[in-house]
């Protein structure tokens, strides 16, 4: 694995129009759409009318020479309920101001890559509301997560999780940038709440008991597998689920005796796709993979998550002060590391139900300082030891990706929500 540790500067992009434009105010011609868009365009107003096949990340690319900025373009036109649909004879404003940072978003995607694998404002077809729009294949982006064509059952394997956009930036100023990308999304592990390590997850959830091949209990993209439940239990064909595995019991770190279980690890490890149903079992297509999928990975029906923007970058001041109250700990590491650092992920108890954690929201990580002495009086400030951000939330934890840091973190140190400048307890 590498770490890419750069300085951008950041600058305030100037929107380049690569293709005509109308200037003069025009009437907006009548057409079906699920949203309220605006009826005419003022003169003056840069705008683009939706084409079929449009996409908010293709249009950025074109209006704004960057594709990741294609936030921007959503934000400017609120009338847009769903950044991944939009619809043919819509209007899109054009008229942003962006500031962006352009080294990390050179290094992070190329001008045709979309880092979150899946491309926002896909186009809906005439008369087609969300309700019945086509899952978004995803598309090849580097090291993210890809699908793959169901029909040929061509795969793509799945990147370096690690890679990832460099946010160890010199401004504070307001930016708009990935928290992850889609292989942080599909693949990484995070907690399932139980009671006791003998409670199963999802027990009735369809389970993989096959494949082709007698004697193989993994599989990979492309190859078949069989599923334990059919049409009896509602599966259909072309659904698409979410395959993932039960992995290690977690524990508070300081819990030797392991007597109060915060929950189970569960890895995601791939997509599949039901191709064919019968009554008590189904057979399905595995369309993309973090890992290998096995014998006994359970099934969970897929929805893919937005990935989060992080539209602040924190301040970094080591030795200053910082607020604790509310902190949470750091209780499992992405693959069992003992020691990660940044471009990793973790799990965090701070969760939706008591913190009010947020896809999105920042983090302040940091360790106990092991040279306190209270008795002795000696009060030292603790150790900073890099930020993070929120990418899952779940009601009791989080899944956090680091985002900066300045020394290795291990399942134990400590974490609070990072809230703008704010210091002091």
């Amino acid at each position: 694995m590498s770490f890419r540790s750069v300085r951008p500067r950041m600058m305030i992009l100037l929107m380049s129009l690569l293709t005509p434009l109308a200037w003069s105010q025009v009437q907006v011609e009548e057409h079906w759409s699920a949203y309220d868009y605006p009826k005419t365009i003022p003169e003056g107003v840069k705008y683009h009318i939706i084409e079929d096949g449009d996409t908010l990340w293709d249009l950025a690319g074109r209006y704004l020479s960057d594709p990741l900025l294609w936030p921007q373009i959503y934000q400017a036109n609120d009338y847009i309920k769903d950044p991944n649909l939009i619809y043919p004879g819509d209007p899109l404003i054009l008229d942003v101001g962006v500031v962006v940072d352009d080294t990390t978003i050179g290094e992070s995607v190329t001008a045709s890559e979309d880092p979150t694998g899946a491309e926002p404002g896909d186009t809906a077809p005439a008369g087609e509301t969300d309700e019945f729009a086509e899952l978004e294949e995803f598309e090849e982006a580097g090291e993210d997560m890809t699908d793959l064509d169901a029909e040929e059952g061509q795969a793509e394997e799945v990147g370096d999780v690690s890679e990832v956009t460099d946010y160890d930036l010199d401004s504070s100023e307001f930016v708009i940038l990935p928290a992850g990308d889609r292989s942080d999304m599909e693949c990484c592990t995070y907690l399932e709440p139980i009671s006791s390590a003998s409670e199963k997850v999802h027990p009735n959830a369809p389970r993989v008991f096959g494949g082709e091949t007698k004697d193989k209990t993994s599989f990979s993209e492309g190859d078949v597998v069989y599923i334990n439940q059919g049409s009896n239990h509602g599966i259909a064909p072309g659904a698409m689920f979410s395959t993932r595995r039960r992995m290690v019991d977690v524990y508070y770190p300081s819990d030797a005796m392991q007597r109060n279980i915060l929950g189970a690890a569960v890895d995601q490890t791939g997509i599949v796709k039901i191709v064919a149903v019968q009554d008590e079992n189904a057979t399905a297509l595995i369309t993309a993979s973090c890992f290998e999928v096995a014998f006994g990975d359970f099934l969970i029906p897929y929805e893919q998550e937005p990935i989060p923007l992080i539209t602040e970058i924190p301040d970094v001041d080591r030795f200053k002060e910082f607020r604790k109250s509310g902190s949470g700990l750091i209780v499992n590491s992405e693959d069992g590391l003992g020691a990660f650092g940044k471009g990793h992920l973790a799990i965090i108890d701070l969760g939706t139900e008591a913190s009010n954690i947020a896809p999105g929201d920042l983090f302040i990580i940091y360790r106990d300082n092991p040279q306190n002495n209270p008795r002795a009086g000696l009060n030292l400030p603790d150790i900073y030891l890099g930020h993070g951000v929120a990418l899952k939330t779940m009601d009791t934890s989080t899944v956090m990706k680091v985002i900066s840091g300045f020394q290795e973190m291990r399942v134990g140190d400590r974490v609070v929500p990072y809230i703008g400048s704010e210091m002091g307890e």
